[in-house]
């Protein structure tokens, strides 16, 4: 109760000394949870230098417009030479080097997990079996023949 009307009152007092412009009486104020004092100025009407800040100013005030020098511009340059230059040459990479050749590299890229070269390889067995007389799938994946197990001891 006593900390919400020492809190009133401190409110009223800065209240009438900004509406007054300076402070009437130095005020002291405690914060309630860090218990930390606040305390202005002790020196009543004397306040803080205003801080001061220097502007570079722009040596060229007028923004330049390159347009009006050079209305086909790309805006690669200020140069218009230069400019279409730049734009050739980011046009030629980005479209000839990059779209032509990295399609080109991709569509001729390897059989990916060889799946293309497993399904050629089966058609090739089934008609090499077929033209034997062979079955065309056996139990046996490896020729129990060729196989050579260790003694029974």
């Amino acid at each position: 109760m006593a900390a919400r009307l020492l809190g009133l009152c401190t409110r009223r007092l800065l209240a009438e000394a900004v509406t007054r412009g300076r402070l009437a009486v130095p005020v002291r104020r405690e914060s309630s949870s860090a218990r930390a004092v606040i305390a202005p100025s002790t020196v009543v009407g004397k306040r803080a230098p205003e801080p001061t800040m220097h502007w570079q100013e722009d040596p060229d005030p007028e923004d330049e417009n390159l347009y009006e020098k050079n209305p086909d511009s790309h805006g690669y340059d200020k140069d218009p030479v230069m400019d279409v230059w730049n734009m050739r040459v980011v046009f030629f990479f980005g479209f000839s080097i990059v779209l032509v050749f990295g399609s080109t590299f991709v569509a001729y890229l390897p059989d990916y997990r060889m799946h293309e070269w497993a399904r050629r390889e089966a058609e090739r067995l089934v008609k090499y079996r077929e033209a034997n007389g062979l079955p065309i799938m056996e139990s046996n994946c490896f020729d129990p023949s060729k196989i050579q197990l260790p003694d029974e001891d």
